[in-house]
């Protein structure tokens, strides 16, 4: 395996892990230049992604492996997780230990136990950095904000087409024909039963008042097409609604196309000298 690999001085190098439809999208997106200064040097994914995407690592010298560990080989300054919450909860540590900053997509991860505190402690004491993309909602800026002074309530509505729910244990969601609320309660719970579908819940609990405080109602809809996200807040700022339609990745249903984009844009803000938001 070739671990030798020369990049330019002054770019990131970057390695991620999960190569599916997030995951192939933000690897595809550095190669056409779109985070400009970051430089893909290495991929991993247990299962071989298709021969049009190894072809195109090939043409530009980034190397596949199988495990996460063999990033380790090569010298990134930053982990790209577009995997699941289980991945974050193996390699997570590790990658901070050894002084790599990690970028974490499967922010459910965190709300469990004590995990988030555990890794910014190693992050603090290895001088890294843990990087939490807003994915498929908007407001994180508004709560991290506003919760300065104190936030009363948040709550999150989540609506997705069932498709983009995948299979609920005990409903056959593919014959309803109206709206059906499949879940209300606490984010941190709600990140435990829709794993690949409430990261969005995780960021807002994160960002404002917590995942046991952070009320989540997840909603199977067949009338729409898109995943909707309404997120209400209330504090001493004064209160706020916002309201995101998103069109779920071409490649998986499951998956936001918003969020495949909020990983680019974070890769092109830690690179450029004027930041914009908190």
């Amino acid at each position: 395996m070739e671990i030798s690999r020369k990049v330019e001085q002054s770019s990131l190098p970057i390695g991620i892990i999960g190569v599916g439809s997030m995951g192939s999208y933000v690897a595809r997106a550095i190669l056409r230049g779109e985070a400009e200064g970051v430089t893909l040097v290495a991929v991993a994914d247990p299962i071989s992604p298709p021969e049009e995407l190894k072809e195109e690592f090939r043409n530009r010298s980034v190397t596949l492996v199988k495990s996460f560990t063999s990033l380790l080989e090569f010298p990134l300054k930053l982990v790209v997780e577009c995997a699941n919450q289980e991945v974050v909860r193996q390699c997570a540590g590790l990658f901070l230990s050894r002084g790599i900053d990690l970028l974490i997509m499967s922010v459910g991860a965190l709300t469990q136990g004590s995990l988030l505190a555990d890794l910014a402690r190693i992050a603090e004491e290895r001088g890294c950095q843990i990087h939490i993309p807003s994915g498929a909602i908007g407001g994180v800026d508004v709560l991290k904000a506003a919760k300065l002074h104190g936030l009363d309530e948040v709550i999150l509505t989540t609506r997705k087409p069932p498709k983009s729910l995948g299979k609920i244990e005990g409903m056959d969601l593919a014959r309803l024909v109206e709206p059906k609320l499949l879940y209300e309660g606490p984010a941190m719970e709600a990140v435990v039963r829709f794993p690949q579908n409430v990261n969005v819940a995780a960021t807002i609990s994160l960002a404002g008042i917590g995942p046991e405080k952070t009320k989540v109602r997840v909603v199977a809809d067949p009338t729409i097409d898109q995943n909707i996200h309404e997120i209400k807040a209330t504090g001493a700022f004064g209160s706020f609604e916002i309201r995101l339609a998103n069109f779920p990745s071409p490649q998986n249903p499951k998956t936001s196309f918003l969020a495949c984009l909020s990983v680019v844009a974070l890769l092109k803000r830690i690179q450029e000298t004027v930041q914009v938001g908190t």
